[in-house]
């Protein structure tokens, strides 16, 4: 394996990590954006988290481990 080519295990732990944190900024900003009261405050809060992270997890568990390495590489030859 190349050293430049992070493990499928770091490409998957790093990509759910950064997906919680997307997650709740994005979350988040939505319902400020829209009044945090008027968005249903934190229990609305919580049911887009329920729903939005998993969907992220699946782009990371399907998605990441093909593209990663394959971007990694183009990027690096440059």
């Amino acid at each position: 394996m190349n050293v430049n080519v992070p493990s499928t295990k770091t490409i998957i732990l790093v990509g759910l990590a950064g997906c919680l944190l997307t997650s709740v900024a994005g979350v988040s900003g939505a319902m400020l954006m829209s009044g945090w009261e008027l968005s249903g405050g934190w229990s609305e809060w919580a049911r887009r988290l329920g729903l939005g992270y998993p969907c992220a997890c699946l782009v990371v568990l399907l998605v990441f481990p093909r593209l990663v390495p394959k971007m990694t590489r183009f990027l690096e030859q440059r």
